[in-house]
C-alpha cells in the first residue's frame, strides 16, 4: 500500500473540523515551499548563489589579468 493510500485511510476517519485543520495546515505548507524568498543575499552570501548556478567558464590567471587591465586603463 502507498504512503497516499494509507494518508487517505487516517484522514477518512477524521471529524469534518480536525479534516478541515488539516486541509488548512497543508495549503499553507505547500503555499510556503512553493513561496519565493524575500531576503536578497548581500556580500559573501549573494555570490556563494552566483557560484552554485554555474558562475562563468573557468579561465587561466593570464585571462582575468588582462580582464582586470583593461579596466583599468578605463
Amino acid at each position: 500500500m502507498s504512503t497516499i493510500d494509507l494518508a487517505i485511510q487516517r484522514v477518512a476517519g477524521l471529524d469534518e473540523q480536525l479534516a478541515s485543520k488539516l486541509l488548512a495546515w497543508l495549503d499553507s505548507q505547500q503555499a510556503a515551499r512553493h513561496a519565493p524568498s524575500k531576503e536578497c543575499p548581500l556580500g559573501a552570501r549573494a555570490m556563494i548563489g552566483f557560484a552554485l548556478r554555474g558562475g562563468r567558464a573557468p579561465r587561466a590567471t593570464a585571462d582575468w589579468m588582462k580582464e582586470l587591465r583593461e579596466g583599468d586603463a578605463d
